[in-house]
């Protein structure tokens, strides 16, 4: 690394114009960083994908902890690009190994979470650091930038949420129905009902991937502004270049010249040396100035007798309005418990009493309105031809048992979707899920009046998940 090929004006920046500089190298190379995103990162998530073809979540976990290993072959191009090197597209490339096997396991364990990843990732690759120094020269450059940095982790956080948010509105419109769930049922039973999801959840990862696409190279860009920035004001490297610039201006003769000329004025000067020094000392600009303070010290200052006075009657009245307060509060707490106990204990009481419906939506379901053997008197009557029957008595069998046994709270005013709702909460899930299918095959013969076959109605009492042959309680 030359100061002299820097490509980009070194001088000290306000942290915003840092980033934005930063943002503006990876505008001036996006074609060329976008490939090799493209090139190193899309064949690992692809490689996630084909391993976890069933498990969208975690296959969208695992690209998110490894954000830190895509980073690396972005900023080593933005790096050599600022220093006036033209990497090839093949020898960057070259690199990727070694760039992601490098301290891969410190930045994919107590570092993937700093705040300030993008501004000390710099300090950490570039510089050739291990161990504990890497560790002192962040916390030395983050003396300068490290708040920067934490902002700008937020910022752009931001950004991929807000980017992500547009794409998943934008292209919802385009899923095929096949993809989108039954949100309605989700929200009422979500153990309960037994949908794949995996399409739609690779949908959102899809869109996901394309907001970190486009965010993380500019986040990578930001970091590294605000990284050169704090060394430029940490190591003055713009006042180094400056005198790098102005010593190569000086050619071979000047400075002979010049060395010339100082052994000349040297012999000449010798004997009024020290006469000048005295006259230059006397001078103004090297007078020394005293300047007084005064130290308060309170042992050593005598402030006197304080006056005196009688403040006894003052300190009882106050003493005498603390303690009323204190007591009328007290007062005014036991009276409100007294007025309001019954309130308490109604709330006890109810929490602790429970009364079973004897009758919901105007069906019978205490244990007398039903047979004894719930599960043959329902083949028995869809043998006969009455299906609603049948399902009836296997609706009504299963809300007594959940109403008796499983607490369930249900009301003689619920419908079916209040019942299913209530059943997905306090119920069993195999409890649920055969209540949901029994609900659907209910409803479907009651009110839509559409046929169920028999090999469904044997389903549902092959699957029967009460207790007793006839689920009674």
């Amino acid at each position: 690394m030359r100061l002299e090929d820097v490509t980009i004006a070194l001088r000290p920046r306000l942290p915003w114009e840092a980033v934005d500089l930063g943002c503006a190298m990876v505008r001036r190379d996006l074609g060329r960083v976008l490939a090799l995103w493209c090139s190193t990162v899309f064949p690992v998530w692809a490689l996630i994908i084909v391993l976890l073809p069933n498990d969208p979540t975690w296959a969208s976990l695992i690209m998110w902890w490894l954000k830190p290993l895509y980073d690396r072959v972005p900023l080593y191009h933005l790096s050599r690009r600022a220093f006036g090197v033209e990497p090839k597209f093949g020898e960057t490339l070259k690199q990727w190994p070694k760039l992601w096997f490098t301290n891969f396991l410190p930045a994919l364990l107590w570092r993937r979470l700093s705040f300030i990843r993008s501004f000390a990732m710099p300090a950490q690759m570039l510089e050739g650091l291990r161990g504990s120094a890497v560790r002192k020269r962040v916390k030395t450059l983050a003396v300068d930038g490290g708040g920067s940095g934490m902002m700008v982790t937020y910022a752009f956080l931001k950004l991929e949420i807000v980017l992500l948010i547009g794409l998943l509105f934008t292209t919802y419109g385009f899923l095929p129905e096949s993809w989108e769930p039954d949100w309605s049922a989700l929200f009422e039973a979500p153990d309960a009902v037994g949908l794949d999801r995996t399409p739609f959840v690779w949908w959102y990862v899809s869109c996901y991937m394309l907001a970190m696409t486009v965010v993380e190279p500019f986040y990578v860009g930001a970091g590294f502004g605000l990284y050169l920035n704090c060394r430029t004001r940490i190591e003055g490297w713009d006042v180094e270049l400056a005198f790098r610039k102005l010593a190569a201006r000086l050619t071979t003769p000047v400075m002979a010249l010049l060395a010339f000329g100082f052994l000349f004025t040297s012999t000449v000067m010798a004997e009024d040396v020290s006469k000048v020094t005295e006259e230059v000392l006397k001078s103004p600009d090297f007078e020394v100035h005293k300047v007084k303070t005064w130290e308060f010290v309170p042992d050593k200052i005598d402030l006197g007798e304080a006056p005196k006075g009688d403040f006894s009657a003052i300190a009882a009245i106050g003493q005498i309005l603390f303690w009323g307060v204190i007591i009328a509060a007290v007062v005014a707490l036991i009276v409100y418990l007294v007025k309001n106990l019954q309130v308490f204990a109604f709330r006890a009481k109810d929490e602790v009493q429970f009364e079973a419906p004897k009758v919901v939506m105007g069906m019978q379901i205490t244990r007398e309105s039903l047979p004894d053997d719930i599960l043959a008197a329902a083949m028995a009557a869809w043998d006969a031809g009455n299906a609603r029957e049948a399902l009836s008595l296997l609706y009504r069998g299963s809300l007594s048992w959940l109403v008796t046994q499983r607490r369930v709270p249900i009301r003689d005013s619920d419908t079916e979707e209040d019942c299913l709702s209530h059943v997905a909460r306090h119920a069993q899930q195999p409890e649920a899920a055969f209540f949901h299918q029994l609900t659907g095959a209910w409803i479907q013969t009651a009110y839509a009046t559409l046929p169920v076959t028999r090999d469904e109605v044997m389903h549902l009492c092959a699957r029967w998940p009460f207790a007793g042959k006839g689920g009674a309680a």
